[in-house]
């Protein structure tokens, strides 16, 4: 019963998304807005992490399996995307090097801040 508990939040959830995409006229996809309104939900107490970690998890894990359409969609249109596979290769490899690089900094300025912020504090003291 549990699961199926956290299986009705996290599909709430994904309802309450869709239906706030509608109300937007689609300027935000519905799947963005229901892991916000999860992730709020989360944040100012509404929902504890106990209340859906377990069907999480079970995503988490079997995360593949949900993308197998997609790949296999891809395989359906690869003779019409064959001619500029160089090009997209080329885009994949450079946004997942530059999304490395901006989370490398980022996390290298947190923390420093962080940093900074703790020896303030102990300085205060």
């Amino acid at each position: 019963m549990k699961y199926l508990r956290q299986l009705a939040i996290l599909f709430a959830c994904c309802v309450a998304g869709s239906a706030l995409s509608v109300l937007t006229a689609g300027k935000l996809p519905g799947n963005v807005l229901g892991m916000a309104l999860l992730f709020v939900l989360l944040l100012i107490g509404v929902l504890r992490p106990s209340h859906v970690e377990n069907v999480a998890d079970f995503f988490l894990e079997n995360m593949a399996f949900f993308f197998l359409p997609a790949c296999l969609s891809i395989l359906d249109v690869f003779p019409e995307i064959q001619a500029k596979l160089l090009p997209i290769l080329f885009v994949i490899l450079a946004t997942t090097l530059i999304t490395a690089a901006a989370t490398a900094v980022t996390v290298h300025l947190v923390l420093r801040v962080q940093s900074k912020l703790q020896s303030t504090h102990k300085g205060a003291s």
